[in-house]
Parts: structure tokens; sequence; C-alpha cells
């Protein structure tokens, strides 16, 4: 008779115990390889993520070499500049002889003060608002080139060194958006100066402002404004404008000039950091002719920014009131051009003089306004007074 041989009560349980163990571990690994994959995942979903451009630096980088380049452009390659990447905010430097653009001892002074042999490379790029011709306007004493999205051909170039300060020009279509832009220069002798400006599609000829420099020569970039429009409407100027990017914001000012040099404040928003942002406004009295409107981009963190300038044609239209239907039933619409004017007063008389009805109307931009009396047939004397002037007529109501 085979008897049956009891298992220890401690062997059962190690065999459980190392089991259980096992089990234990197999889930810990699982877990430790799921947290793996999940942080490979998050770090492969990270890097895929394109980072945010930077803002554009407004203005644009110049570097400035000892010597001048005598019109071989591989010179600003193949020799080091002695001052780096400088910020300045635009291509203003008028002639003058003396040291405007602040090389010192990289230049040589034949005369005391009077800066010569020297060379600057000015980089950067050009935002482009509105799409379409664009002319560009280069002075220079001396030489100077101008080049737009690396195209070896200049746009506009002043070529050797025995001529005094002197404007040349080129046109090109653009696109909207970012151009990159170089200007090379160089001062041989004498006076010095380097003057760069545009005009293009309802922009008259001006300096290139720096709110559509920016100083990084390659690379995206946020550029601040990507629309500045200025359009006549009903005698009035209706204004819009868009940003990209708003860091250090803080508010932006209309400016507007007569004569497209001394401007003065219309109006102020603020900024809406960090943007993108569309903004509109009105000019409700322009004066008859051109005007000229600038943004004024003040910030927190420099001086202020300045878009291109603006120009808008105001056409003079002579003072009319018009008071219709004749013959009505008793209530008509008056409308008055032009539309800058804002109210006038109605007054209806009866054919002995008496006052039967007056009212303030406004005139809400020239749109025609509906006038209810509430008076018995018969004829009256229409006055309607504005600013402009006095309209007297004869009303027949109800006829």
């Amino acid at each position: 008779m085979n008897a049956s041989i009891p298992k220890p009560w401690f062997a059962t349980t190690a065999r459980g115990s190392a089991g259980a163990a096992l089990r234990r571990g197999r889930r810990r690994l699982a877990r430790a390889g799921f947290l793996c994959f999940g942080l490979f995942w998050l770090a492969a979903v990270a890097q895929a993520q394109p980072a945010t451009p930077p803002v554009g630096t407004p203005g644009l980088a110049a570097d400035y070499y000892r010597g001048y380049f005598y019109g071989v452009l591989s010179f600003f390659t193949t020799n080091a500049p002695d001052i780096s990447n400088r910020a300045v905010e635009q291509l203003n430097f008028a002639e003058a002889e003396t040291d405007n653009f602040g090389v010192g001892p990289v230049a040589s002074y034949y005369n005391p003060g009077n800066p010569d042999e020297f060379s600057g490379r000015f980089q950067g790029q050009l935002y482009v608002t509105v799409a379409g011709p664009h002319t560009f306007y280069l002075g220079s004493d001396d030489a100077a080139y101008l080049f737009l999205d690396g195209n070896p051909q200049p746009v506009a170039s002043n070529q050797g060194d025995t001529f005094p300060f002197r404007e040349t020009s080129g046109s090109c279509t653009l696109a909207a958006g970012l151009h990159t832009v170089q200007v090379l220069y160089g001062e041989h002798g004498g006076s010095q100066g380097l003057v760069l400006q545009y005009a293009g599609p309802n922009m008259p000829k001006q300096l290139v402002p720096n709110g559509v420099l920016y100083a990084q020569p390659t690379g995206p970039i946020r550029p601040v404004l990507t629309q500045f429009e200025a359009v006549a409407h009903n005698q009035q100027v209706d204004l819009s404008w868009a940003t990209a990017a708003e860091e250090n914001s803080v508010a932006f000012v209309v400016q507007k000039s007569t004569d497209g040099v001394v401007f003065t404040d219309l109006l102020s928003q603020p900024g809406a950091a960090p943007g993108p942002h569309s903004y509109e406004a009105l000019d409700p009295n322009p004066a008859n002719g051109v005007n000229y409107y600038r943004l004024q981009q003040l910030r927190s963190d420099r001086p202020p920014v300045y878009s291109p300038i603006k120009a808008v044609d105001i056409v003079p239209v002579p003072y009319v009131v018009s008071v219709y239907p004749v013959p009505n039933n008793g209530n008509f619409f008056i409308k008055v051009q032009p539309a800058a004017i804002e109210s006038g007063v109605l007054e209806l008389q009866d054919i002995t003089g008496r006052r039967m009805y007056r009212q303030r109307i406004e005139l809400r931009n020239g749109a025609e306004q509906q006038v209810r009396p509430n008076l018995a047939t018969g004829m009256y004397i229409l006055y309607f007074t504005t600013e402009a002037g006095t309209l007297v007529q004869k009303m027949l109501l109800g006829g």
C-alpha cells in the first residue's frame, strides 16, 4: 500500500511566494517599459515641434572695415570687420565731413574729424506690407550697392569714387513678406554719406523706416507690422493695420501730416501683446489734398518704431444738400455732401413765417436721413443749416 506523503507546508508557501514575486517583477518591468516608451514618445513629439521664430529686431546690422573696397565686392567676405554687428535704425547718414557713421579709429583721417578710407556692410531683412512695384533710391558718397533676396545683380548702385553725393534708383516687383537686404558701402576721401529710400503702392518716396527693417540677416523671424492701409472713403480716411508679434508693445499712435515731414498725433490705441492683432481707426476730418499717415509703435524695451508713410488724396466735394422725394407723403429724406459735415438744423415754416417744425439731424457720414415732421399737407419753406451754409427752398408736404 502506497501511502501519500504530505508536502511540508513551507514548501508550498515558498513556491507561492516565489511565483508572486516573479509576477510582481514582471508587472514592474512592464510598467518601466511603458514609462520608457512614454518618455521616448514625448521626447520625439517635442523634437518634432518647430521652434517659434524670434521676433525681429528693428533696424539693420552693420559691419565696418578698415580701408576702401574699390568696388571689389569680395572685400567684405575676405576681410574681417573691425566693428561687427552694430545696430543701426535705418540708412540715413546724410552727406557730411564728420564721423556721422561713428567708425572712429577704423578710418583714416587726412583732415581732422573727417574720416576716410573705410567700408561698411549693412544687412538684415525688409518686410514689404503691400505687394507690387517698388522703387529704391540709393544716395551715397562714395560707392554703394543695394542687393535684395541674394540676387547677385544690384537693384541700385553708385559705382566709383570720383563723384560727390549723388542718388541713383532701381525698380523691382516685390511680393508681400520678408526679403533679405544688403547694402555695401565705401568711403574713399572727402565727404561721406549713405541714404536709402523707397516708394511703393500708396507710399510716397521716403526713408525706409525701422518698423519694416529687421537686423537678423537670415533665418525665419516674426515681424511686428504686416499691414498698414489708409483709404479715402466719404471724405474721411479709414485706417487699418495688422501685426504678427507685439512683444513689449505698449501702444500704436496714428500720426498725420499735410507735408509728409512734420507729423502730429491723431489718435492712440493700446498694444495687444503678444499678438497677432488687427486694428481699425478713422480720421474724420482730413484736409483737402494729400494727407500723409504713419504709425508710431511705442515699446517698453526701446525707442519708438515707425511704419511706412501712406498717402491719401482727398478731392474737395462741393457743398450739396439733397431733399427728396418731391412730391411725397409728408415724410422725406435729406442727404448732405461732403460727408465730413456731422450735423445740421432743419426748420420748416409755413407761408406766413411761423416756425412749424425744428430738429437737429445727425448726418452719419453722408448717409441719407429720413425726416417725419407730422405736419398737415401744404406748402412750407425749408431751412437747413450746417457749418458749410444754409439751404432755403420751398417744400410741398403730402403733395
